[in-house]
């Protein structure tokens, strides 16, 4: 790989994966160059020439990619608003910025993981639940709406029932993130549901639960873990919901027809990496939940050595 080939990394100062496969390609020698979006475009500039009949070239502070051999576009976060700026100002230069970025890193012919445009799409959890149920995955049966009428015929109809968001499983409340959990949603909740008309939610059949899965896809490699989420009432609904550092992990199979279904889903989105959430039944049966494009995998590859990191560095350097 020539110095003008490298793999170009988009991704936030914070986040630790980003780092383990930065490692991972410099051990194997992978020329590679990382963007952490806080730093535009307050720390660092972005330069793209077109036009003049000459090769376009690209260009972050002084330090060129004419053309990178893949994208690895895992998170975008905003840098922190300078005191002196105002709002409307900031809020402008971040989707100039924004648009430059992605503009400009778009209009390189590489291969990616994953293109921002599916990663976005793919963000839509109804779009994900019509396209798994397309592939062939079971889903539960679910209701997308903010209208109360709705939602009280549904929790008469569905029997236990749960509900999480459209899209963000974040809300900034108080000047704080904070992460917005799937829930129970109980008979003394109906009383608030005209609330509901605020945001559209994902009402769905509660699924009993033998373990929760985490299947994380890396091309057509599948990393598929059990999560015993039933031993920790703290986890029961969301295992993601618990403190306990210890929820026992343990490595599985896919029956081939999900694992089948898992990988149709992921071409339909147009993804190359993707933490697939589903759940196995006291029957084992499987029923997908849902997908995140840039789902963390470290706490799972230290607990089982399943080599997530390993496939997604091989993956990035073979291009």
């Amino acid at each position: 790989m020539t110095p003008d080939r490298q793999v170009l990394i988009v991704s936030t100062i914070a986040d630790v994966a980003t780092d383990y496969v930065v490692h991972g390609l410099a051990r194997r020698g992978v020329a590679h160059h990382r963007i952490n979006t806080e730093d535009l475009p307050f720390s660092r500039t972005l330069t793209l020439s077109l036009g003049g009949r000459g090769a376009s070239s690209l260009a972050f502070d002084d330090h060129e990619i004419a053309q990178p051999s893949a994208v690895w576009y895992r998170r975008v976060r905003s840098p922190s608003r300078p005191s002196e700026m105002q709002e409307g100002v900031y809020e402008f230069c971040l989707q100039e910025n924004r648009a430059a970025l992605l503009g400009s890193i778009a209009s390189r012919q590489t291969t990616w993981m994953s293109h921002p445009a599916d990663v976005w799409r793919a963000e839509l959890k109804p779009y994900q639940l019509a396209l798994a149920e397309q592939v062939g995955l079971r889903v539960p049966k679910s209701l997308v709406t903010n209208a109360p009428d709705a939602i009280r015929n549904a929790f008469h109809t569905f029997g236990p029932m749960i509900v999480k968001p459209c899209r963000s499983g974040y809300a900034v409340v108080d000047g704080e993130e904070r992460s917005i959990y799937t829930s129970r949603l109980l008979a003394e909740h109906l009383e608030f549901v005209e609330e509901a008309r605020l945001s559209p939610a994902i009402y769905q059949e509660q699924i009993p639960k033998r373990y929760d899965i985490r299947a994380t896809v890396v091309g057509t490699e599948i990393f598929a873990a059990a999560i015993d989420s039933q031993s920790d009432p703290a986890a029961a609904v969301d295992w993601r919901h618990t403190a306990n550092p210890n929820l026992p992990h343990l490595p599985i199979e896919l029956p081939s027809k999900v694992r089948e279904g898992v990988l149709a889903l992921m071409q339909a989105l147009g993804l190359t990496f993707g933490a697939v959430d589903l759940i196995e039944t006291p029957d084992h049966d499987f029923v997908f939940l849902e997908v995140n494009p840039n789902g963390q995998w470290l706490w799972i590859e230290d607990q089982l050595q399943l080599g997530i990191t390993d496939a997604i560095v091989a993956w990035l350097a073979s291009k």
